[in-house]
C-alpha cells in the first residue's frame, strides 16, 4: 500500500515537472529552436485538425441559424402578407358595398313614390324549374305576399311566401312566372306577357305576339301595371330577338333582362306605391230583359213547346 502511494506520487511529480518543462520550452520556442522545432510538428496536425473541426462547428452552427432566422423571417413575411391581403379583401368589399348601397340610397331617394324595405339575399335556389331566393325582412318588417320586389336597374320578381324574419321571393326567370310588358317605343307601345323560360332560365321569353304585332330588337319593356302587383313603368328588359311560331300565327322574342341576377346582394321590396296601377273597372252583372223574340221562340238552343 505504501508502495502504491510512492509510486503515485512519483509519477505525478515526473508528470508536473515534465509538463513545467514542455511550458518552459514553448515560451522559449525562438531560443531552444532543436526543442520546439520537433514540438511544433508533433502538434502542428493536431491544432490544425482542431481548429478545423472548431471552424466547420462554428460555420454549421452559423448555418443552422441562419436557416432558422431565414425560416422565422419568411414565416414572419408569410404572416403579414396574410394580414395585408385580409386587409385589401376587407376594404375591396367595404367599397362594393358602399357602392352598391349608395346606389340603391340614390334610387329611394329618387323615387318618393314608393315605400320601400332594403333586404339582403340570404339564399338561392336558381334552376331550370325554379328561381327563387330568400330575403332576410319578413312579416314583422311589412313584408307581405305578392309585394314587388326591384333593383335600381330593374324588376327583379315578387315575394311568395312570408315568414316572421325572412320571405322567399319568385323571379322573373322562374318559368312559373308571367308578367305584363309594355313595348316603351312611343309608336308601339304594344303590350304582352313576359314568362320565364324553363328551357333556357336566362332567357325569359315575351310569348304569343300577334303575328303584325309592332315590335323590333331592342325595344325596351316596362311592366305595364296590369295584374295589381308590379306598379306601371318599371325597367324589365329589351328585346333580344324575335322568333316566328312554328303556325306562323304569332311570334315570341327572346328578352335581356336588365338585372343580372347573379349579382344579387340587395333588393327593394315595395310595400306601397303611389303611381301607375290602372284601375280596375268595378262592373256589376246585369240581366239581359228578355225580347219578344225570346218570349215567343223560347230560350236559344231550345224548341217552343
Amino acid at each position: 500500500m505504501i508502495q502504491s502511494d510512492r509510486k503515485l506520487v512519483v509519477f505525478v511529480a515526473i508528470s508536473c515537472i515534465l509538463l513545467a518543462l514542455l511550458g518552459y520550452a514553448w515560451k522559449q520556442r525562438t531560443s531552444i529552436p532543436f526543442v520546439t522545432v520537433p514540438l511544433e510538428q508533433i502538434t502542428t496536425p493536431f491544432s490544425y485538425g482542431t481548429a478545423r473541426a472548431l471552424s466547420n462547428i462554428h460555420t454549421g452552427i452559423e448555418v443552422i441559424d441562419n436557416a432558422i432566422s431565414k425560416t422565422l423571417d419568411m414565416e414572419s413575411v408569410k404572416e403579414e402578407n396574410a394580414v395585408l391581403t385580409q386587409k385589401q379583401s376587407n376594404y375591396d368589399e367595404v367599397v362594393a358595398e358602399n357602392i352598391r348601397l349608395r346606389q340603391m340610397l340614390n334610387f329611394q331617394n329618387s323615387h318618393s313614390e314608393y315605400d320601400l324595405v332594403v333586404a339582403s339575399v340570404m339564399t338561392r335556389d336558381f334552376g331550370a324549374w325554379t328561381n327563387t331566393f330568400t330575403i332576410d325582412q319578413g312579416s314583422n318588417e311589412g313584408i307581405e305576399v305578392n309585394m314587388a320586389v326591384i333593383v335600381p336597374s330593374g324588376v327583379v320578381g315578387f315575394v311568395t311566401d312570408v315568414y316572421p324574419h325572412s320571405a322567399r321571393v319568385q323571379t322573373i326567370l322562374d318559368p312559373r312566372t308571367a308578367i305584363g310588358v309594355i313595348v316603351q317605343r312611343p309608336e308601339s307601345r304594344l303590350s304582352g306577357v313576359v314568362k320565364g323560360n324553363g328551357n333556357n332560365p336566362s332567357e325569359p321569353n315575351m310569348v304569343n305576339i300577334a303575328r303584325d304585332g309592332d315590335v323590333l330588337v331592342g325595344d325596351k319593356l316596362v311592366t305595364s301595371g296590369y295584374g295589381g302587383i308590379y306598379p306601371k313603368g318599371l325597367p324589365v328588359g329589351h328585346v333580344e330577338t324575335i322568333n316566328n311560331d312554328a303556325e306562323g300565327f304569332v311570334k315570341n322574342a327572346i328578352v335581356d333582362t336588365n338585372v343580372n341576377f347573379h349579382h344579387l346582394e340587395e333588393v327593394f321590396v315595395i310595400t306601397a306605391a303611389r303611381v301607375g296601377s290602372p284601375e280596375k273597372p268595378n262592373l256589376q252583372p246585369k240581366l239581359v230583359p228578355q225580347t219578344q223574340r225570346d218570349q215567343v221562340e223560347g230560350v236559344k238552343g231550345t224548341v217552343a213547346q
